[in-house]
């Protein structure tokens, strides 16, 4: 239970295998590279046009993949949905990088994307020309009941007809003034909300009524009309069943595409991994006939990577050297935390303060019993938390989660078994009261608070007792005196002497605890004072630290939280089921049921999502506050995507 120890490894091979050992490095999925390019390292040269051709390698992958990536997404919403659940039952499919490789040459991935990519643009045409159609489909349906031969009106000597629209006025006003026009005729086809449909017909010499037309907003369409409105209505009305057609075959061909969408899944996984392998290469140096790696490596998986490198190359083909952390690389080190498996799941509260230093201790074993009794305290009701622990229980025998997600799930599932024990204390199932209580929410609330405290106290007791280990670790006696043995015991002092006065009434005992808590707070200054090289200084920061009791003040009531949320979320518990309870018989068993599970689940949500919060800031600041830092960095291995196979592991020799 603590921070794996890592090595520091040095890879030398010829420039014709590095592709090679970069697959196998892929393999392991445990081998972070380092950026040599940003490291001084006398006699290597990287070639500037190297870095081009990669950059311009790298590009070209990453637009593939995204070109894979379009074609996968519009393929898949074609093809028949799977149900959630069988999406998280389902196992994936587990290969090798080797045997990844040996799929992809089965069919041709270029070939593949592309001919999906036309599907998609063909049906983007397709969607485009039908909707044009459509357009002219509207328009000459207003149009069919005109019968009329363009031809004829044009060859007749004295008269002209033309066909257009004019707008709708209040009252009809403009078709009204046009029909009533004794130089024009005038056959309204159609009318809408928006407009009159019109065929006038009019003597050609007549120069004036161009000029009235256009005062009346008439918009002449004559040219679009070509044609018999029939005929074209007929003829568009082919094509949109020609397109249906097309359509529909594409559809259909798209539908029966399941094997493709494996393929195009392959060819993401293939391709992500050959684009991580070549971003690798941009953090190697190149010399005339070789290259230079480096990297980090658990040491306990040292000996499954030498044994790879054994297998895959003759040992004269390259040097491996491993060295052990030295202290100027202890900020760069990534860390990878290992714990058993109940300790794990809190290993994300960890990750989401921030990770240690490698030359930190890993806080995980010390928060997990104490976020485990605070989540507990605050959620608290035994109903909930058998539905809890029943839903992850399902959850995790029942479906194929990702390792991040099966953590959480395992992390909730843990969660369960405080939150059922501090419901049989509060004596709470679903805001019922059970026959027996240990702790009244409502008549026990003062006893409820003062426990809260209690537990608070006792979590800043073992913050300053690691720091003072850690402290004593680092050969800093007077830091572990002034920033955790000096505090521990005014605290200490402080307690006996609230003991004395308040609940014993013993004049001696409240004596001895001011004398601890005075003493302790001298010890402090002291420690300040000769821990410093400038004397006064230190006794100036003795002080300062001394101030921060009110820091201390301020930590211990912030566990009142854990009152407070408990004993509210059981009264709002209680006063749904009032509420409920208010309805008569029949009342109760129906709109009561759907009542009960819908105002619960609410709380529910609420309890959890405010114990979740509130366990995690007692922890950050109450808890890391008084020994942690954090600030280290997650290892980064080179690996693959994984996102729809599973990587198998290499076997050692």
């Amino acid at each position: 239970m603590a921070i794996a120890k890592m090595k520091k490894l040095t890879l030398i091979s010829f420039h014709e295998l590095k592709d090679q050992l970069l697959q196998s490095v892929q393999a392991l999925q445990n081998f972070e590279v380092v950026d040599l390019q940003t490291i001084n390292i006398d006699n290597y040269d990287f070639s500037v046009n190297d870095v081009d051709n990669l950059d311009h390698h790298i590009k070209k992958l990453g637009t593939t993949i995204n070109q894979v990536q379009s074609a996968l997404s519009f393929l898949e919403s074609y093809l028949p949905k799977e149900s959630l659940v069988n999406k998280l039952r389902a196992s994936k499919e587990e290969l090798s990088l080797e045997e990844l490789e040996v799929e992809i040459r089965k069919f041709s991935p270029k070939d593949l994307t592309k001919q999906l990519l036309d599907m998609q643009l063909k049906l983007d045409q397709i969607a485009e020309t039908r909707n044009e159609l459509d357009e002219e489909e509207v328009f000459w349906s207003r149009w069919r009941n005109l019968e009329f031969s363009m031809g004829d009106l044009q060859k007749m000597q004295y008269i002209v007809g033309s066909i257009g629209t004019v707008p709708q006025h209040v009252q009809n006003k403009y078709i009204n003034y046009l029909k009533s026009s004794a130089d024009l005729y005038v056959n309204e086809i159609y009318q809408t909300s928006d407009e009159h449909g019109i065929l006038i017909v009019y003597d050609k010499r007549d120069t004036n009524l161009k000029s009235m037309l256009a005062s009346h907003h008439f918009v002449d369409l004559t040219e679009r009309f070509s044609v018999n409105p029939k005929d074209r209505l007929k003829a568009i009305q082919e094509q949109i069943t020609k397109l249906k057609k097309e359509k529909s075959d594409l559809q259909s061909k798209l539908k029966k595409m399941k094997d493709q969408e494996w393929q195009l899944k392959l060819t993401e996984e293939y391709l992500y991994a050959k684009l991580q392998r070549e971003k690798s290469k941009k953090l190697i140096i190149d010399e005339n006939h070789l290259f230079v790696m480096e990297g980090w490596l658990e040491e306990d998986n040292i000996s499954s990577f030498r044994n790879n490198f054994q297998q895959l190359l003759p040992e004269t083909d390259y040097a491996l050297v491993v060295e052990d952390i030295a202290e100027s690389d202890l900020d760069n080190v990534p860390i990878v935390l290992k714990n058993n498996d109940l300790i794990a799941p809190f290993e994300g509260i960890t990750a989401m303060y921030s990770l240690p230093k490698y030359n930190e201790i890993d806080p995980t074993p010390f928060l997990a019993p104490f976020y485990l009794v605070f989540f507990g305290m605050m959620a608290a009701d035994l109903g909930y938390g058998l539905l809890l622990w029943l839903a992850t229980f399902i959850a995790i025998k029942a479906f194929n989660f990702e390792k991040d997600m099966r953590r959480n799930m395992k992390f909730f599932h843990l969660l369960s078994y405080p939150t059922m024990i501090w419901g049989l204390i509060y004596g709470s199932f679903f805001g019922a009261e059970l026959p027996f209580v240990l702790l009244s929410t409502t008549n026990d609330v003062i006893t409820i608070l003062i426990l809260s405290v209690v537990l608070g106290v006792i979590q800043v007791f073992f913050g300053l007792s690691i720091n003072t280990f850690l402290k004593l670790k680092q050969s800093d006696k007077y830091g572990a005196v002034a920033d955790g043995l000096g505090w521990i015991g005014i605290f200490v002092g402080i307690i006996i002497l609230l003991l004395g006065n308040m609940i014993l009434t013993n004049e001696i005992i409240s004596t001895i605890g001011a004398i601890i808590a005075i003493l302790s707070a001298v010890s402090i200054l002291l420690a300040s004072m000769l821990g410093a090289e400038n004397k006064g200084v230190g006794l100036g920061v003795g002080f300062y630290n001394l101030y921060g009791i009110t820091g201390y003040i301020g930590d211990i009531v912030s566990y009142t939280r854990l009152m407070a949320l408990g004993v509210s979320s059981g009264s709002i518990a209680l006063a749904f089921n009032m509420i409920i309870g208010f309805f008569p018989t029949w009342g109760r068993f129906t709109i009561g049921t759907i009542l009960f599970v819908a105002l619960h689940a609410v709380n529910l949500g609420l309890a959890f999502l405010g114990s979740y919060v509130h366990g995690a800031r007692l922890i950050f600041v109450e808890f890391f506050g008084k020994f942690y830092e954090g600030g280290g960095k997650a290892l980064n291995p080179l690996r693959t995507l994984e996102k729809y196979i599973q990587l198998k592991k290499q076997k050692e020799l």
